[in-house]
């Protein structure tokens, strides 16, 4: 069993890719800073643009000096993600 790039998730497939993590915004309706990267991996609950995903593990790979990572999801969450993003992340499935 090994990692193989996934262009069409399904239901049940586990996916992982990386993202970047995004510093709250410092102004009411100021943009968000992009701080770091992170690799998440998921099962897939609900296959559709966008999907829908169960958060297995989030491991932040990289984080500007200085700055804390937000904690913005966890093991067990629910989230729902564009099949364009997870492409520009380099979506990974286990076979």
């Amino acid at each position: 069993m090994a990692w193989k790039p996934c262009s069409q998730p399904k239901a049940g497939d586990t996916l992982m890719w990386n993202e970047p993590v995004w510093a709250p915004p410092n102004k009411k309706r100021g943009k968000p800073d992009q701080i770091g990267q992170q690799l998440v991996t998921a099962e897939v609950v609900e296959a559709g643009d966008p999907v829908q995903l169960r958060v297995a593990s989030v491991e932040i790979l990289s984080i500007d000096e200085g700055v804390e990572a937000p904690q913005n999801m966890k093991e067990g969450d629910i989230i729902r993600r564009k099949l364009s993003s997870l492409e520009r992340g380099d979506c990974q499935k286990f076979h």
